[in-house]
């Protein structure tokens, strides 16, 4: 177990730490206490601004542990992990059955009306529970609010979920999480801020990806255009015409046109040689573009 001091301990370090580019939240559990949830919450959310935090549910991030995975800029899960439990729960044990059969009796001396509230010891009172539900609902209230504003959804999206838990894809889809991704398979976060994982990987990154999106656009592009050129050169080299070479690169003749300019002027140089080997060479040149024109008919 890790208690939240010890977790904002650490997220401190990794954001001093310069050799920190991304700092990764690798969470598994099913909540945990109110007290101090909210203030490490808030401060997680404020420390995405100065490094990339990212959460991944691995395998289980519920109730409380889904607060502070809310709080990182991304929450990812995988194909069977969940989230949510997106709610507040108190309990009260009433142990005086228990005591009476082990032969004990409590006798609470105390001052002030509520003191004695929630007393696991006696039975509970309607005015004690009636405080209690009135408290979970405060803290629901702000349980809703902290998810609304961390996932960028309405408190109503948040309270429809009715504390239910989701997961994988239905997890995307409600907006609780990101993406899905498996923990062993994310290999590094770049400077860019994007992720790269194996082609196993199903995440939605979007505007997060856009450098590496152009930077892998701008690759795709280079090998094709090498590709092209390779063509070219081979192709005009076939051909017997490398002065073509220059001349299609220059004018941004790609491979597939090249080759049907050559294909025509190889085809036109075959028509020539024929027509001048059916007509005798002291023939007039109006003879010979008679010919011609009777041959093109």
């Amino acid at each position: 177990m890790t208690s939240y001091e010890k977790i904002r301990e650490e997220i401190e370090e990794a954001l001093i730490d310069e050799e920190v580019e991304t700092i990764i939240l690798d969470i598994d559990s099913p909540g945990g206490e109110v007290n101090s949830l909210f203030d490490l919450s808030d401060f997680i959310y404020e420390a995405r601004t100065k490094k990339r935090i990212v959460a991944i549910a691995n395998d289980d991030a519920y109730s409380a542990a889904y607060a502070i995975a809310s709080s990182a800029e991304k929450v990812y899960v995988s194909r069977t992990s969940g989230v949510g439990s997106i709610g507040v729960i108190a309990s009260h044990i009433d142990q005086s059955g228990f005591d009476e059969k082990q032969g004990i009796k409590y006798t609470t001396v105390f001052a002030g009306s509520r003191k004695n509230d929630l007393n696991p010891h006696e039975p509970i009172t309607s005015e004690s529970l009636e405080s209690l539900q009135g408290e979970v609902n405060r803290l629901y209230e702000m349980f809703v609010q902290l998810i609304a504003r961390n996932r960028n959804l309405s408190m109503e999206r948040i309270k429809s979920t009715e504390a239910g838990l989701y997961f994988g894809e239905k997890a995307i889809e409600i907006g609780l999480a990101d993406g899905i991704t498996i923990f062993s398979e994310l290999k590094f976060i770049n400077k860019n801020r994007s992720i790269t994982m194996t082609e196993q990987t199903i995440a939605n990154f979007k505007e997060q990806a856009i450098n590496s999106k152009e930077d892998l656009i701008e690759q795709v592009g280079y090998e094709k255009c090498r590709a092209e050129v390779h063509e070219i050169v081979r192709l005009c080299n076939l051909s017997k015409m490398p002065e073509k070479i220059t001349e299609f690169i220059e004018q941004n003749v790609n491979a597939k046109q090249a080759q049907e300019i050559l294909m025509s002027i190889l085809a036109e140089r075959t028509m020539k040689t024929e027509i001048l080997s059916t007509i005798p060479q002291s023939a007039p040149e109006d003879l010979m573009m008679e010919v011609a024109r009777s041959r093109a008919v």
